[in-house]
């Protein structure tokens, strides 16, 4: 199994209908070259903090179609939507969340415009892997995770 990570940044509404079950994919424009199948979630402004953990089952790329219901996947299907969808497995929540100040003087985090690999903030990944975690919930539409494939 892959265990590759990228951050992502993603605004307080999509985050929030994430949390809630409400949304079950991430949808963006492009793919990273490099396979991953974890996603540390960078929230914007205002909240500015590093919160959460998203573990992906697979990349889905239009035209093929999500067959289950959640918000942002019909525009998908009608091609409204971003060119690839990011299947949402399991949500984890850092305990200690860590503020953009403290990411920034510490680690010298600057929030990605698309992404970041993992490895280019190697002990911000070590430090948010030996973290507590809070497993918020998994998807049971999906059955087991990929390799991010």
């Amino acid at each position: 199994m892959n265990n590759k990570a990228v951050y992502m940044s993603i605004n307080p509404n999509a985050t929030q209908k994430i949390v809630n079950q409400i949304k079950n994919h991430e949808f963006r424009n492009y793919i990273p070259k490099q396979p991953f199948n974890t996603i540390f979630v960078y929230v914007t402004a205002p909240v500015s903090s590093l919160k959460y953990i998203i573990k992906i089952n697979q990349f889905i790329k239009h035209p093929t179609l999500i067959k289950y219901q959640g918000d942002g996947n019909d525009e998908f299907n009608s091609g409204y939507k971003s060119k690839y969808a990011y299947e949402i497995h399991s949500v984890y929540e850092i305990s200690n969340h860590m503020p953009l100040l403290l990411l920034k003087k510490e680690y010298d985090f600057t929030p990605p415009q698309s992404f970041a690999y993992d490895s280019r903030y190697e002990t911000l990944t070590n430090h948010i892997l030996n973290s507590k975690l809070k497993l918020l919930f998994t998807n049971k539409n999906i059955e087991g995770e990929s390799n991010g494939k």
